[in-house]
């Protein structure tokens, strides 16, 4: 199974959500099944979700489970409500910080914490103080729906940089770019031999040149890549990268956007015990490592144009007399 990490050199705008009403944003298919991929409030959420087993997604259908990070400033109340199933959640601080360790600390179960039931259709409340939080709400059902009201004016994302200061992190030169990314389109039939629907959408301020890059190649493993190459106009002001498409949801991994005469080599680490993972080449194939409960190394795998292939492995065994 290719691992969703994403491999990013560049910073660009990226909106994935859309507006249900002046309260609620609706967040559809989307991976915070972890502590570490918890998404981060600024507002109100509606966010359906469908957990299906299936031959390249290891997620479980008996317990599935959606993480939320949140601050807030004073005392005050969050409600939570599910939709179409009931379930459990548990709030989890409040922390110091909103870094990683915390992920740590609940695995550990060292965090303080409070718990309760959720009633189908019901709002659960729930008091909040000074503080981070993480949220987890475990569902009965594999799908339905996650509806989180709080008072916004203690809700602050003030940390997170603001679009007006991107320049100085990413100011390409007008010149030939790589422009590559691997594509999955949710759903799609074990017979499909070519996505449609996914694609990157590359404009430019001050100029007429747009790009509207496809996904070629043969699909490995459920995913198909997006390679080309564009030209950064002398004229652009800015450029705007959209991850689009034209129907359902589609899922998108390992963003690289660098000069054509340049090179680029990714590397993915765990982010409790720092194992390499995996690490991308030149052409943006992985090489996976897989390790065993003690933290040796027992699989090497490689992406290539026929698949996934095993190219080395060890196994140990002790003698017992």
């Amino acid at each position: 199974m290719k691992q969703l990490f994403i491999s990013l050199n560049m910073i660009f705008a990226f909106s994935a959500y859309s507006f249900m009403d002046t309260t609620l944003v609706q967040i559809t298919n989307q991976q915070n099944n972890s502590c570490e991929s918890a998404f981060r409030l600024c507002q109100n959420v509606y966010q359906p979700f469908n957990f299906q087993n299936s031959k390249d997604n290891e997620l479980s259908c008996q317990t599935p489970k959606l993480f939320y990070r949140f601050q807030m400033n004073n005392a005050s109340m969050v409600k939570i409500k599910l939709l179409q199933t009931s379930g459990t959640y548990v709030l989890y601080g409040p922390f110091n910080n909103d870094l990683l360790m915390n992920c740590e600390a609940i695995y550990q179960y060292s965090a303080s914490s409070v718990n309760g039931l959720l009633n189908a259709g019901i709002n659960t409340s729930v008091n909040v103080y000074s503080g981070f939080y993480v949220l987890q709400i475990k569902s009965a059902l594999c799908s339905g729906k996650v509806e989180l009201r709080m008072n916004q004016e203690y809700l602050t994302c003030s940390e997170e940089i603001a679009c007006s200061d991107c320049v100085s992190s990413f100011s390409p030169m007008p010149g030939k770019y790589v422009v590559s990314t691997w594509v999955k389109e949710n759903n799609a039939s074990q017979s499909t031999k070519n996505y449609t629907k996914p694609y990157l959408r590359i404009s430019f301020a001050g100029a007429a040149n747009t790009y509207n890059l496809i996904p070629t190649g043969k699909i490995i493993d459920g995913w198909q890549k997006i390679d080309s190459i564009i030209s950064i106009p002398s004229n652009a002001t800015s450029i705007s990268i959209a991850l689009k498409v034209t129907s359902g949801d589609a899922y998108f991994d390992d963003i690289r956007f660098f000069p054509i005469d340049g090179s680029m080599m990714s590397y993915v680490y765990d982010p409790l015990n720092l194992r390499l993972m995996a690490e991308l080449d030149e052409r943006n194939f992985a090489t996976l490592y897989e390790y065993d409960e003690e933290g040796k190394l027992i699989r090497i795998k490689k992406e290539t144009e026929k698949g996934v292939m095993t190219i080395q492995e060890n196994r140990d065994n002790i003698l017992k007399h």
